[in-house]
């Protein structure tokens, strides 16, 4: 098996989703956007795994960063790393899909090392960003009460999901920019005034979907300014007897994603009608994104351990209306707006 083909197996196995979105992309690009992808999850695993020794974690992610820092790409460098997180993870379980992907991490290296250069450089500077920012956040969850970390305010919430989404959206662009040359100077400089915000809508959306999961794990996102603004504490946040109060916080931080992902659709928008697949490839988490906070509006469940998902029936009707709509912005734009008209956003005011 193949460095790529290694890639693109596990990539269906860490997340399904993203590998039916991917797959619409060719070439090069498809190539750094798998690999970017599998280097965010390998660095997102060590941030959500438990080590012995907090500081342990924050030294494999230093470490990691450095790698992309120094460009130090031999395959000891990479390896020795894998040992350390390896020896220092509590939980290393052999059948986690995650845990194996980390422990191939040099697997990964060698497919990113075909890239051309202008697409391993701007790979390089999202996960160093993103690493850091990962940093800055094991730093805000050592502040807990109660064993659970609470997200102070909107401000936060922001600075967070912009180090783990917004620098994607930012690394997305470069990428689209180099591999397109109907993306002119122009269009790039809209693309990136943008980017940021649509990262944020779809990192913002995976948090209200899974906030029962992160809560159970020691951590939750959803600002506790929102929810003092509401009359609650977070303490009482899941609490069956303040759900009310809760679900009208959640609300409130459903209505902010929305907003982001209005961005999201702008940015779609202005990419190129022949850059078909590129367009493809935005407009599906973006559609995806946008029926989730539409089935998570009002929803007490989502406060109660359900899950919410769209339906595989919805996911492939998505894909097949998008696939037909896309070169249209008036009929992608309608369709969007289709699932965003079921949000009252009325009392809500546009986030900053």
């Amino acid at each position: 098996m193949t460095s790529h083909e290694y890639c693109q197996q596990t990539l269906k196995k860490v997340s399904r989703t993203f590998a039916i979105n991917i797959a619409f992309l060719q070439g090069d690009l498809y190539k750094s956007i798998l690999c970017a992808y599998l280097f965010c999850r390998i660095a997102d695993t060590v941030e959500d795994s438990s080590f012995a020794a907090p500081e342990q974690q924050k030294a494999l992610l230093t470490d990691f960063r450095g790698i992309f820092q120094d460009k130090d790409f031999s395959p000891a460098t990479m390896r020795a790393w894998v040992d350390a997180f390896q020896h220092a993870v509590s939980e290393n379980d052999p059948d986690n899909e995650d845990i194996k992907l980390v422990t191939n991490s040099e697997v990964v290296l060698d497919n990113f090392l075909t890239l051309p250069l202008p697409y391993r450089n701007a790979i390089c500077d999202c996960i160093v960003e993103m690493s850091e920012g990962m940093m800055t956040t094991l730093q805000m969850k050592s502040r807990q009460r109660n064993g659970i970390y609470f997200s102070k305010t909107i401000a936060e919430l922001n600075r967070y999901c912009y180090y783990v989404a917004g620098t994607v959206g930012i690394l997305l662009t470069r990428l689209f920019a180099y591999h397109s040359k109907s993306i002119t100077r122009g269009i790039a400089h809209f693309l990136d005034k943008h980017a940021v915000s649509f990262g944020l809508g779809l990192q913002m959306t995976n948090i209200i979907k899974d906030c029962w999961t992160d809560y159970r794990r020691g951590w939750c996102y959803i600002p506790e300014e929102l929810a003092i603004s509401n009359g609650l504490v977070m303490e009482n946040f899941f609490k069956p007897a303040y759900r009310d109060q809760a679900a009208v916080t959640l609300n409130s931080l459903i209505h902010r994603a929305a907003a982001h992902l209005d961005d999201a659709l702008n940015y779609t928008l202005h990419i190129p009608r022949r850059n078909y697949r590129i367009r493809l490839f935005c407009s599906l988490p973006l559609l995806f994104a946008i029926s989730t906070l539409v089935a998570a509006q009002n929803d007490l469940r989502v406060l109660a351990g359900e899950k919410v998902k769209i339906s595989r029936e919805q996911v492939k009707k998505i894909i097949r209306d998008t696939r037909l709509l896309c070169f249209s912005n008036t009929a992608l734009s309608n369709y969007y707006h289709s699932f965003r008209a079921q949000l009252d956003d009325s009392h809500y005011s546009r986030p900053t």
